[in-house]
């Protein structure tokens, strides 16, 4: 077992010491290959003092040493074993890094300089940044060494290339053209929720618009693409620093809206606004110490936005069926930020999914966005819709409420309108209305039609002995007793102290007898007024039939049936006399 380890190490001690490249055909390009690394921590050495180290540690191409203010040594060889000189372009992926310098020296130990990096930029003029593209030329059967010396107050994170003139023109080509359809796709989509702004005056879609604006702006100025490509100075360059903590600071405020936090969780969104307020605050200072500001922002992203997808989950399960758009979005932009997060802080290596998955990651995570904004809406308008269903059904409940209220209360009116107010009798107007229609049908039927007027007997003695009052009570007992007459009749007080019937199907023989009962009925009852005290009274009554041969009306009959009552009164009331 302790020799297979040992042959394990012996053989990645090889690979890694192997760092001289072989040009053994026309045209070779060497993409994965390995160099050997050293750290200037004084950021203090020459080319001639680091010629003399030897103690450079084994790496690859794919550079990540994270934040550092050192400067970085790579060292690497070149040996042309053809039989032609060849001629080739050491290309370099990343722009951001401040100071490159590139030394190609001979083997006589002379050298080719290059450099690169906004910490080359001149005051005062228009400065282009690009990615570093350093020549190397090689004759036949020569070795070259290559040292190059890297600082950065971004991530050391770089890799490099040595490629043939036309693998260089492909790889860039490759490279410009598909950031340009990221752009392009970013671009559209960015245009897209603008409009839905203007219209929706959501500031949800603000949030997204900015957030994607301040990223896409961000890889612009990553890629150096126009019009993050020219600059007037080196704190020029580094001003768009800002971009970084801008675009995080819009995503948490985004978060908020597209969650819901305010309302369902209104202590962890004061948690989620302070966060964003943070980032802005580091979009400011950026301004001031760039370095110290990205180092903050990188360094807080593996907590934030693992954070923000667990609010997404809480958010779901709390009802919130937006926040599914935004777990599966973050899920994917999670892995790749934390990957790039990883990598500029050196703890994976650069490589092309490492460097270049979150433009992929984020592109995904935005038409998602998109659609969670656009599900947001519709959720928005389902709910508008249903509030204002709500709303109609609460209105025609309460409509048909208040028309029941307004029959009821019409009714109401009628029946005062009817009745006598005291009695609860019909009152002279509608005993008339009413008489009308008994006596048409009378007249069809032939069936006998009689009125009965009773009047309540030296009533005016009852008022002026006892009062009004007990005058009232008078009434209103005989008036109960009318009420619990049967049959087709109409009861009404039509005066003071006089009331009448109308009895339906009633000779006077028969309406006789009625009107007698009722009178003997009074006579025997007492009405107590008070101080154990009771009264009793009588009534007179005058009865007279409707002739249905003639054009007789009801108040012809009515007049009739007042004389026999005057009658009764003459022969010492107390009497029903009828025609």
């Amino acid at each position: 077992m302790i020799r297979i380890f040992t042959l394990l190490f012996f053989i990645v001690t090889v690979l890694f010491s192997q760092n001289t490249l072989l040009i053994k055909h026309d045209g070779d390009s060497f993409s994965n290959f390995n160099v050997k690394i050293f750290e200037d921590k004084n950021n203090s050495l020459t080319i001639k003092q680091i010629q003399d180290i030897h103690t450079f540690e084994p790496k690859t191409n794919r550079i990540s040493n994270g934040y550092s203010q050192s400067s970085f040594w790579v060292t690497f060889a070149i040996n042309n074993q053809t039989k032609t000189p060849q001629h080739y372009f050491l290309q370099f992926t990343e722009n951001f890094i401040d100071k490159l310098e590139c030394y190609v020296v001979s083997n006589d130990g002379s050298y080719i300089y290059y450099h690169e990096g906004p910490g080359f930029f001149k005051e005062t003029q228009v400065n282009t940044l690009k990615k570093p593209l350093f020549p190397i030329n090689i004759q036949s059967n020569e070795t070259k060494t290559i040292y190059l010396k890297m600082f950065s107050l971004f991530p050391h994170m770089i890799a490099f290339n040595l490629l043939n003139k036309e693998t260089t023109h492909n790889v860039t080509l490759m490279h410009n053209t598909l950031y340009a359809l990221y752009f392009g796709a970013v671009i559209a989509l960015i245009l897209y929720n603008f409009f839905i702004f203007i219209f929706s005056r959501n500031i949800a879609y603000l949030y997204y618009i900015l957030y994607a604006t301040g990223f896409l702006s961000w890889q612009m100025k990553l890629n150096g693409f126009f019009p993050f490509n020219t600059f007037y100075s080196t704190s020029h360059y580094y001003l768009y620093g800002l971009l970084t903590p801008f675009f995080i600071a819009f995503l948490i405020f985004f978060t908020r809206e597209v969650l819901d936090t305010k309302k369902l969780f209104p202590k962890i969104d004061k948690i989620i606004f302070a966060l964003g307020f943070i980032y802005l605050l580091l979009t400011f200072t950026s301004i001031f110490d760039v370095h110290k500001s990205i180092v903050v922002t990188t360094g807080l992203v593996p907590f934030v936005l693992p954070f923000l997808l667990l609010i997404g989950f809480k958010s779901y399960f709390a009802g919130n069926k937006t926040a599914l758009f935004y777990i599966v979005a973050q899920i994917l932009f999670l892995t790749t930020s934390i990957m790039f997060s990883m990598t500029t802080n050196g703890h994976l290596e650069n490589t092309l999914i490492t460097r270049h998955g979150l433009v992929l990651g984020s592109i995904v995570e935005m038409i998602l966005f998109s659609l969670a904004l656009a599900y947001k809406i519709r959720e928005l308008q389902n709910d508008k819709i249903t509030l204002i269903n709500q709303s109609n059904e609460k209105l025609n409940t309460r409509v048909k409420e208040r028309t029941h209220e307004l029959e009821a209360s019409k009714e109401e009116f009628r029946l005062l309108a009817s009745q006598d107010f005291m009695t609860k009798l019909y009152n002279r107007r509608c005993f008339f209305e009413m008489s009308s229609t008994y006596l048409e049908r009378a007249k069809n039927t032939q069936n006998p039609l009689s009125i009965v007027l009773f009047d309540i007997d030296k009533f005016k003695d009852v008022n002026d002995t006892y009062g009004h009052a007990v005058g009232d009570q008078v009434i209103i007992h005989f008036a109960n007793i009318l009420k619990e007459i049967e049959g087709e009749v109409i009861a009404s007080r039509i005066g003071g102290e006089e009331f009448v019937l109308l009895l339906e199907n009633c000779n006077s023989q028969k309406a006789f007898k009625i009107a007698d009962t009722i009178r003997k009925t009074v006579a025997s009852q007492l009405i107590p007024i008070g101080n154990n005290t009771s009264l009793s009274y009588t009534i007179s009554a005058g009865i007279c039939s409707v002739d249905l041969e003639s054009d007789t009306q009801i108040d012809t009959t009515l007049h009739c049936a007042d004389k026999y009552l005057y009658k009764a009164k003459r022969e010492g009331r107390n009497i029903v006399i009828k025609s």
